[in-house]
């Protein structure tokens, strides 16, 4: 199992959460989210399936972290 992060000089590892995410929206109603694009168009591949007249949008999400 790969460990993501880095090292630091004490031996305590640091963890970066990925800081873009996917939404998947219906109707402008934000339904679910996912960390991998190929996630979220699976599943709004399913949903339009299900429901072939409704708005289905697959968004991407970029958070900014600020640092002081």
């Amino acid at each position: 199992m790969e460990m993501m992060g880095c090292l630091m000089d004490t031996g305590i590892m640091t963890y970066n959460p990925p800081r873009e995410f996917y939404v998947l929206q219906i109707n402008g109603r934000v339904t679910s989210t996912h960390r991998q694009y190929q996630d979220a168009l699976r599943a709004g591949l399913l949903l339009k399936h299900q429901f072939p007249h409704g708005d289905i949008k697959v968004c991407e999400v970029v958070c900014e972290i600020k640092l002081k």
